[in-house]
């Protein structure tokens, strides 16, 4: 800078010289500053703010361009209060490090970190649930019901399950709520559809030896089995390999034979299977005529008179002709039939037997017989019987009498 020599300084006017030099220094000094035409307001105000900042030592109403403020105001520079707050509609900035207090209006952008009193909605794409309480975010996050949450990979682990209603038997349950009320829908009623727990069981459970079980008279489990008698053999009698089989002797040999049932009941083999030989002493028989078996010409009804047949293959055949000689009467239901295997009909030969008898007849007279196999009252030596009831009338009928 250019040196000026001032009077009030040297104390004494200036001479020529002097004050030459000063009018040279300033138009020195002035040759070497801002043009007029660059000298403008606009000028100085972008060099002023050139140099704004800490440290400045400026002070200006505008900052940047911008008013400084305390409060929410569009156009102005924030600042903070004296509570330490400041308060903007936007902010628009990467902030790094923790934010303390409530943001009120819609964060965009990236959160790294903890949220915690978050006042509103999160979006779920934006990582929240969408929702405000816990049932509308897991309607929100599809977690309404388990058939929605992979129904079938569901796995529960220790605690328990509480059911509003009985699970149905299809779907693994018992469809009830009481003990004895599943066992009822299963099938599985106790002493019905299942064995009880029983002691006899147990120790039915404890033998170890082949057999039927038993239950002794002490109430032990023991093991039996079905071994051969007399005239009769058992193969399989424990039951191991199959089913017991019990046979009879075909030639037994017993002292005696004890029948059982009502009096007159009971058979000794069948009519049409009946034993070859029988030997015994009779004591009694069911009917009253002995007979025999003949054959004759036709078959002919019980009660018709036989005689011996004069002609044909046949041994006999109905009386033709008064006072034959008689062979015998067809049998009713014989005592006993001698010859029973051969062909022909049992024809009385002796006892009671129904005869049919033509005309009146009184008990004890004697019959002959007459023609068509029928008797009639008559007393010659070809009389075969004596009736034993009174019979007045005329016509045929059965006749209680005695073969002679």
């Amino acid at each position: 800078m250019a040196t000026i020599v001032l009077r009030s300084v040297k104390g004494s006017p200036l001479t020529i010289a002097e004050a030459d030099a000063n009018f040279d220094n300033l138009n020195t000094e002035v040759g070497t500053k801002l043009a007029t035409a660059t000298y403008t307001a606009a000028d100085v105000l972008t060099k002023v703010k050139t140099v704004d900042g800490t440290g400045s030592g400026l002070d200006a109403d505008l900052l940047d361009g911008l008013n400084s403020s305390s409060s929410d105001t569009s156009g102005n520079s924030v600042v903070t209060r004296s509570s330490g707050n400041f308060s903007a509609n936007i902010i628009t900035a990467n902030l790094v490090g923790n934010v303390t207090g409530n943001i009120t209006g819609n964060l965009t952008g990236t959160v790294t970190g903890n949220a915690t009193n978050v006042s509103g909605v999160v979006a779920i794409n934006n990582g929240g649930t969408g929702a405000t309480t816990d049932s509308a975010a897991r309607t929100a996050l599809g977690l309404g019901t388990m058939a929605t949450q992979a129904a079938n990979n569901v796995t529960i682990t220790g605690g328990s399950v509480t059911l509003t209603s009985a699970l149905a038997i299809a779907s693994g349950g018992t469809a009830a709520t009481s003990v004895n009320q599943a066992r009822t829908n299963l099938g599985l009623v106790i002493g019905s559809d299942i064995q009880p727990f029983s002691n006899n069981l147990t120790s039915l459970a404890a033998v170890t030896t082949h057999g039927f079980f038993v239950k002794d008279s002490a109430g032990t489990a023991v093991t039996r089995s079905i071994a051969a008698g007399t005239n009769i053999s058992v193969t399989n009698g424990d039951g191991v390999s199959g089913n017991p089989t019990i046979t009879g002797s075909s030639s037994p040999s017993v002292d005696f034979i004890v029948k059982t049932g009502a009096n007159g009941s009971g058979d000794i083999g069948q009519s049409a299977n009946r034993f070859a030989i029988i030997y015994g002493t009779s004591t009694s028989a069911r009917y009253a005529d002995l007979a025999e078996k003949y054959t004759t010409d036709q078959e002919y009804e019980p009660g018709t008179v036989i005689v011996v047949a004069s002609a044909g293959d046949a041994e006999g055949t109905a009386s033709h002709t008064t006072g034959q000689r008689v062979l015998g009467v067809v049998s009713t239901n014989p005592a006993f039939i001698m010859n029973d295997d051969l062909d022909g009909q049992a024809i009385a030969l002796r006892g009671r037997v129904p005869v049919k008898v033509v005309g009146p007849i009184r008990k004890g007279q004697a019959l002959i017989c007459n023609q068509d196999g029928k008797g009639i009252c008559g007393d010659t030596i070809n009389s075969f019987a004596i009736a034993l009831e009174t019979n007045e009338e005329q016509s045929v009928k059965l006749v209680e009498c005695v073969i002679l």
